[in-house]
C-alpha cells in the first residue's frame, strides 16, 4: 500500500513539471506570436504576406503592451498554481500536511506578487524612474507592514519548527491555554476550561519563553491514527463520491468507536466542511457527498478527513487527496 502512494506522490510530481513547463511554453509561444503578428507599427513595415490585415494589425498595435500583459498574468497564474501543487507533492514526502500546505500558501503568493511585479514592468519606459518609485513605495509598504510582515515570518517558524503542537498547554506571556490552531498571525489557545480562547501575535510567541505542561501519563489522552479511503478520484458535477476509512488508537491498535469524522476540503487561507459521519464500532466509517465545484477557478478539491479529538483521545487527521470533478456527468444508460 505505501509503494503504491510512493508511485503516486511521483507521478503526481512529473505531471506537475510537466504543466509548469508546459504553461511557460504556451506563455513564450504566445507572446512571440502576438508580437510577430501585431508589432508593426507603420504600414510600410508590415511584411507583404500581412498588408491585407494591415488596418487590423495597425488598429492592435497601440494594445499589445496590454495583451502581453494580460498573457503574462494569465498563463503565468497557471504556471504558479501547478509549481505550487509541485512543492507540496515534494513537501509531503519529507513532511507532515500542514507544513506542506503551508509551503504551498507561500509558493503561490511569493508567485502572484512576483507575476504583478513582472506584469507591472511590462509598462516601465523609464527603468530609473521605475527604479526611484519602486524603492520608495517599497520603503512607504515597508514602514506600512513592518509589523504584520514579522508576525507572518514568525508564524511561519513556527508552524515549520513546531515548538508545540495542537493539544498542547503553554504558557506564553502568562498566559496559559491548549493549543488549539497555529496560524500565520496568531496563535490561538483555548483556556483550560473551556470557556474562551487566547489569541496571541506569532511575533510575541517567538520572542518570549513557552513553558509547556507535560501531563501525567495515565491522564494523556491516547494518540490516533486516521486513515481516508476515496472512491473515485475523478467524478462529475452531482455524482456521489464515498469516503471510507478508520479511526484507532496509534499505540494499542484499539478502533475508536462512536467519532465523529468530518471530511473537509482546504483551500488558500479556508478549510470547508463538505459531509461528517460517525464511526462504528469497529472503527470504521462511510461518509458520502455529492460532488460540486469549490472553486470556479480550478476543478479539483483538495479532501481530508479529521478527528477534532475527545477527552480520552487526541485530534487526527488523514492524507490529504485530489479529487478532480468534471462539468458533466458521463451517460452510463444510452438510450435504446
Amino acid at each position: 500500500m505505501k509503494i503504491d502512494k510512493v508511485e503516486e506522490k511521483i507521478q503526481s510530481l512529473r505531471r506537475g513539471s510537466l504543466k509548469t513547463i508546459m504553461y511557460l511554453v504556451l506563455l513564450v509561444l504566445s507572446l512571440s506570436i502576438m508580437n510577430f503578428l501585431f508589432g508593426w507599427k507603420t504600414i510600410e513595415e508590415i511584411p507583404s504576406f500581412l498588408q491585407p490585415f494591415s488596418s487590423v494589425i495597425l488598429m492592435v498595435n497601440p494594445y499589445l503592451l496590454y495583451i502581453q500583459a494580460a498573457l503574462v498574468f494569465f498563463f503565468g497564474y497557471l504556471a504558479v498554481n501547478a509549481l505550487s501543487g509541485l512543492i507540496y507533492t515534494y513537501m509531503r514526502r519529507i513532511s507532515d500536511h500542514p507544513t506542506a500546505a503551508i509551503m504551498r500558501t507561500i509558493t503561490r503568493i511569493s508567485g502572484i506578487a512576483l507575476l504583478l511585479s513582472t506584469s507591472a514592468s511590462i509598462f516601465n519606459v523609464n527603468p530609473a524612474a521605475a527604479l526611484t518609485v519602486g524603492s520608495f513605495g517599497g520603503l512607504v509598504v515597508g514602514f506600512a507592514t513592518q509589523t504584520i510582515m514579522s508576525h507572518v515570518v514568525a508564524g511561519i517558524f513556527l508552524l515549520i519548527s513546531r515548538p508545540f503542537t495542537y493539544g498542547d498547554v503553554i504558557t506564553v506571556r502568562g498566559q496559559t491555554g491548549i493549543v488549539k490552531e497555529i496560524k500565520l498571525m496568531h496563535l490561538i489557545l483555548e483556556s483550560e476550561d473551556g470557556t474562551k480562547e487566547i489569541l496571541i501575535p506569532s511575533g510575541n510567541v517567538v520572542a518570549q519563553i513557552i513553558q509547556k505542561k507535560i501531563p501525567p501519563r495515565t491522564s494523556k489522552p491516547a494518540k490516533t491514527v486516521l486513515t481516508l479511503n476515496v472512491s473515485p478520484l475523478k467524478v462529475a458535477v452531482g455524482s456521489t463520491v464515498v469516503f471510507t476509512g478508520n479511526l484507532k488508537e496509534s499505540e494499542t491498535g484499539k478502533p475508536v468507536a462512536g467519532a465523529t469524522i468530518k471530511i473537509m476540503e482546504r483551500d488558500i487561507g479556508r478549510e470547508e466542511l463538505l459531509a461528517s459521519g460517525v464511526t462504528d464500532k469497529n472503527g470504521n466509517f462511510r461518509i458520502e457527498w455529492r460532488a460540486k465545484k469549490m472553486d470556479w477557478r480550478d476543478n479539483t478539491a483538495e479532501i481530508y478527513a479529521k478527528f477534532e479529538g475527545d477527552k480520552d483521545h487526541q485530534r487526527a487527521q488523514s492524507e490529504e487527496y485530489t479529487v478532480t470533478i468534471t462539468e458533466q456527468r458521463e451517460d452510463t444508460n444510452p438510450s435504446r
